[in-house]
């Protein structure tokens, strides 16, 4: 993974730190347009790195899952004036002005927030964020590989996902279809490849970290963990920043 931007020499814990304060102001905002704004702040800084092009399949798939979200959530919100009924005059349906409002928020709030991960994941390699999470936060190796580990899964599967619904593609198989009934039968063709690959992808991993002698005596890195200037401006930034917008959101 060559740095390619200001993003990618930065320290991980300086990335995290971001992440957290993303977070802390997601949660503070009550209205969807500061949300909004919050969320393409981190568009702005994943285009500044130079990876949003990256990160857009993640992006869209936060969306779809966003969508799906207010889906299932504004017709449980009765609170509110009418802003339209699937059905007039059965009732059925029935959409408020607070629902909207609130699942809108709720949505952009989980966007805003789980949008900093493909960030942080496409521009930092794995081995500088476990030196830094075991040497910095004093997190247990296991634990740190555990967690890095699954993350770096995310990307490597949904493109073994991308190869099988081509395959089954090619195999005339109806991945598209109008009828819900049919799309759900469809999903075992896609979850069973799937999940065979994830198993013999760990267990091609367990053996490789047993060769390797993954546990059996006192570990040494190559590289450090450094903070640098950029780090100690950006996290400085990050945290007054964040207590600005804490405070205005709390007015």
């Amino acid at each position: 993974m060559p740095a390619r931007s200001f993003l990618h020499e930065l320290n991980p814990l300086t990335k995290v730190a971001w992440s957290l304060a993303v977070i802390t102001v997601a949660f503070a905002f009550q209205q969807p347009l500061p949300l909004l704004g919050l969320w393409v702040s981190v568009l702005v800084v994943a285009l500044a790195g130079g990876i949003l092009k990256t990160i857009l399949p993640a992006i869209r798939g936060l969306l779809i899952f966003a969508v799906i979200f207010i889906l299932f959530q504004i017709f449980l919100i009765d609170e509110g004036n009418t802003v339209f009924t699937l059905l007039p005059g059965s009732g059925f349906g029935r959409v408020t002005d607070v629902g909207l409002v609130a699942c809108t928020m709720l949505a952009l709030r989980m966007l805003a927030m789980t949008s900093t991960i493909p960030v942080i994941l496409a521009t930092t390699p794995p081995k500088d964020m476990i030196v830094a999470f075991v040497e910095k936060l004093r997190v247990p190796y296991v634990y740190a590989l555990m967690l890095v580990t699954s993350l770096r899964f995310i990307p490597t599967l949904q493109e073994e996902l991308n190869l099988i619904i081509q395959a089954q593609r090619a195999r005339a198989c109806d991945l598209e279809s109008c009828n819900i009934f049919r799309r759900l039968t469809g999903i075992v063709p896609l979850a069973l490849p799937l999940l065979l690959m994830s198993v013999q992808r760990a267990r091609t991993m367990a053996i490789s970290m047993e060769t390797r002698g993954f546990g059996a005596g006192p570990r040494t890195s190559l590289r450090t963990s450094t903070f640098r200037t950029l780090d100690l401006g950006v996290i400085a930034g990050c945290l007054f920043l964040t207590m600005a917008l804490v405070v205005i959101a709390l007015r």
